[in-house]
This record gives structure tokens, C-alpha cells and sequence, in this order.
């Protein structure tokens, strides 16, 4: 008989082996993955009593696993692999939900008393029922509480809910930046049209009941007509509220098919789950907030170079996955210096300002616009070829030329710009390189005469 199922997830075929042969010489069930990826779907779809990950893998680090470990059932225990120059990383694993950690080269001894520690505390929480709830509460609180992603966190604290309480589906509903419709942003055992049903349905009978509803309720399908109306495959469903400050944020829906599923100890966990809930969603908006302030220019309000390497990498794996351009501008008004040195810098940086404001009313939205020092300035455009930006770029140039430059102080400040024009992949496959073409047909525009695009030079093979 089994002792227990292992899943043992490391790149490395050697360790995979030395460690399996360890464990099933004791009796143990093993499975192995190679990869991140495949961990985390073996872990989707099975039960283990055990995961032992190494942390440093090439697509999905161990951290990503045992997250996901615990996100599943946070009662799974997870020992992390490490190496001897990497100890901080499974201190901070241990930091969040791992139980332990082993060291490379492995040593057999230490392997087996790890593992044996994690099932001893497994068979004893089987045997307390009130010990393992409380153990569920806390683990799952704790991984609540640590993700500042607020993306992962609605996914997270619906399955913290459906792990406390006893859920055939869940829901978790939040509500749009003008806080007047509620939007789906996560849905477990339950399709998103089945979803938006149930979400329509309970709007349409308990809306105005909805944003002051401070507390846990259940509401029985009895409650949304004869036969239940959009609720008739379900008995109930549990609505837990999540706050920002002293409003309703969201919901989040657990949804059983026996009436008798919901009783006062789940009321109680589901509140304690929400409060976590509530808390975390304020710290990972104080977080973003914070962040976004990071790469924002304080004159301008405009991205800052900061953000200019994240935001390229992202729109350029973009461009991968969907096989169009990415173009940059790299624009530089002219003789900005003569500005500040025949009137004064006050008057240098609200010319600055009223070009951020220029360059925002010639993009769309989906482009960004980037202050990168000074008086440069980068505009990002997203599925634009050479040739479409360059008549963008046209146009920005044109309107800086146009532009009465403080005109509500009754100043005539005029001003020109330079502006160089690089695509990806047409110039080049790689972003710094992209960003150098685009500078240097900046400062070609400059030789030639200012206040003028220059597109770089198109490889013979690409030009139509």
C-alpha cells in the first residue's frame, strides 16, 4: 500500500531519477515533471499529498509552483530544491507557505525525514477536523494577504473561498472603475455565459440592495422566482462582499446545489476569507498606485524612461504572438535650449508640458508616449508599419510647428521638432537595437535640416 503520492518537478533528468528512486524504494507513489508548466497542470487535475519543486526552472519558476500548489489546496505540502548559492530564495519560499526545504546534492536521509515530517502533519490534521480548519483558514489568509498582483488576486481569494467552504462553482464579481456595472473577473467550475446569467439575474432582482450589503448572505434560489430562474441548477448561493473603505468593491459567489450547503461556521469563514480579501485588494491598489508613480514624469505626466524598457518588451511580445509592427518615434524639439535661455525655464518645462499634450492628441490610446529626458520624447505605436507611422509622425510634426506654445499667458512661443522613425522587425529584432535606429534617424533629421521626419534606412529585401 502507498505511503503517500509525490510529485517531484526539477529540469534536471538526473535529479528526477535519484529522487524517485529514493522515495518508491520507501513505498511512495511518485510522479515527475520536467517542466513548470507541467506541474502545474498535473497539479490541476490530481490529488498529491506532497510536492517537492526545484525553484530555479526554465519556464515556470518552483515559486510559481508552489503558489499554484497552494492556490489549489494551500493543505498540500511543499518542500522547495535549492542549491547551496540559494538559500535566500527557499527562506523566502518557506516565507510563503513552503514547508521545508532540501539542498543539492541530495541527501537521502534528509529527503526522507522531510517528506515523512510533511505526512505525519497531514495524517494529523485528518485526524482534528477543527485543527485543519483552522490551518485552512490560516494558509490561505496568508497567501490572500501576500499577493499584491491584483489580477492574481481575484483568482486566489475565489479558490481560498471554495477551499473553505463547501461550493459547487464561484464567481467573483467586481465592480468597473466608475463603480456602477459589475464586471466578471474570475469564474471556477462554471462557463462565463452560465455566469454572466447568474450575475444578470442577481443584479436584476437585488441591485439595490447590493451596495449596502456589508456582510455574508445567502440567498436561496427560491428568492429568484418559481423555479429558480437563472439559478435553478444551483440551491443557493453565498454572497461575501469585498470593501474599499466603507463601499462594496465586489462580490464573491459560491454557489452550491444543496439548499442545506451554507450553514453559521460557513458564514464565519466565508467573513474572516472577505476581511483578508478586502485588505489584500487595498494593499495591491496602494501597491499599483506606488508602482505607476514609479514611471510617471512628475513635469509632463507622461510615462517616464523607466517604464520605456518594460512597456517595449511587453508590446513586442505582443507583436510576436500576433504577428504585427511595432514602431517607435524618437522625437527632440529643436533648439529648445534658445527657450529657456531668451525667456526662462519656467516657461522651457510648461512647453514640455503642452507637447506631452500634443503628442497624446495625435496617438490613440493604445500607443504610449514616453518623456525620456529633457526635451526627447518616445511614442510607442502598436500595430503601425513604417509607413503608417510615418504620417503620424508627420502629423505630431505639423502640430508642434502649428502650436502657439503658451498662448493663455499671451506668450508666442514657437517651437519645431526632429523625429526619427524605426519598426520592428523591419530594422531590427532586438528592442535596445530598435531604439538606437530610431535615435539615430532623430539626429539624422537634425542634420539635414530640423523640423523633419526621417524614416531609417529600410533593407532593400523588406521595401514594397
Amino acid at each position: 500500500m502507498d505511503k503517500g503520492k509525490i510529485l517531484i518537478v526539477d529540469d534536471d533528468a538526473f535529479f528526477r531519477t535519484v529522487c524517485s528512486d529514493m522515495l518508491m524504494s520507501r513505498g511512495y507513489a511518485v510522479k515527475l515533471a520536467s517542466k513548470g508548466n507541467e506541474a502545474i497542470s498535473l497539479i490541476e487535475n490530481e490529488d498529491f499529498d506532497v510536492v517537492i519543486t526545484d525553484l530555479v526552472m526554465p519556464d515556470v519558476s518552483g515559486m510559481e509552483v508552489l503558489q499554484r500548489t497552494k492556490q489549489k489546496n494551500t493543505l498540500v505540502d511543499v518542500i522547495v530544491v535549492t542549491g547551496h548559492g540559494s538559500i535566500d530564495t527557499a527562506v523566502e519560499a518557506l516565507k510563503n507557505g513552503a514547508f521545508d526545504y532540501i539542498r543539492k546534492p541530495l541527501n537521502e536521509d534528509e529527503l526522507i525525514h522531510t517528506v515523512t515530517g510533511c505526512l505525519e502533519k497531514k495524517k494529523l490534521l485528518e485526524e482534528n477536523i477543527e485543527m485543519r480548519q483552522s490551518l485552512k483558514l490560516f494558509e490561505v489568509s496568508r497567501t490572500i494577504l501576500s499577493t499584491i498582483d491584483i489580477t492574481r488576486l481575484y483568482n486566489i481569494s475565489l479558490d481560498a473561498l471554495m477551499q473553505i467552504i463547501p461550493a459547487d462553482a464561484g464567481i467573483f464579481i467586481f465592480y468597473d472603475e466608475d463603480g456602477k456595472e459589475l464586471e466578471i473577473k474570475s469564474l471556477r467550475h462554471i462557463g462565463l455565459n452560465e455566469g454572466e446569467k447568474v450575475v444578470s439575474a442577481l443584479k436584476e432582482r437585488f441591485e439595490k440592495d447590493l451596495r449596502g450589503l456589508k456582510s455574508v448572505t445567502v440567498i436561496d434560489k427560491s428568492e429568484f422566482g418559481e423555479d429558480g430562474g437563472e439559478l435553478k441548477d444551483f440551491g443557493s448561493v453565498l454572497l461575501a462582499p469585498v470593501t474599499k473603505g466603507q463601499n462594496v468593491a465586489g462580490f464573491m459567489l459560491a454557489l452550491g446545489r444543496n439548499r442545506s450547503n451554507y450553514g453559521m461556521r460557513d458564514v464565519k469563514n466565508v467573513t474572516f476569507i472577505a476581511e483578508h480579501a478586502s485588505n489584500a485588494f487595498e494593499n495591491a491598489q496602494k501597491y499599483s498606485e506606488a508602482k505607476e508613480m514609479a514611471f510617471i514624469d512628475p513635469l509632463t505626466g507622461l510615462y517616464n524612461s523607466k517604464y520605456l524598457e518594460a512597456a517595449l518588451d511587453k508590446e513586442i511580445k505582443r507583436a510576436d504572438r500576433l504577428l504585427t509592427p511595432v514602431t517607435i518615434l524618437f522625437l527632440d524639439l529643436d533648439n529648445f535650449k534658445k527657450i529657456n535661455d531668451l525667456n526662462d525655464h519656467l516657461v522651457g518645462s510648461k512647453a514640455l508640458v503642452e507637447t506631452g499634450k500634443i503628442l497624446n492628441k495625435c496617438v490613440r490610446e493604445v500607443d504610449t508616449v514616453i518623456r525620456y529626458g529633457g526635451d526627447e520624447f518616445v511614442v510607442i505605436l502598436l500595430d503601425a508599419d513604417y509607413n503608417v507611422a510615418y504620417r503620424i509622425a508627420e502629423r505630431i510634426r505639423s502640430a508642434i510647428e502649428n502650436h502657439r506654445f503658451l498662448a493663455d499667458e499671451n506668450l508666442d512661443v514657437r517651437v519645431t521638432a526632429s523625429i526619427g522613425i524605426a519598426t520592428y522587425p523591419v530594422h531590427t529584432k532586438d528592442k535596445k537595437e530598435l531604439l538606437k535606429i530610431a535615435d539615430r534617424a532623430m539626429y539624422r533629421a537634425k542634420d539635414l535640416s530640423r523640423n523633419v521626419v526621417y524614416l531609417a534606412p529600410v533593407p532593400e529585401l523588406l521595401k514594397d
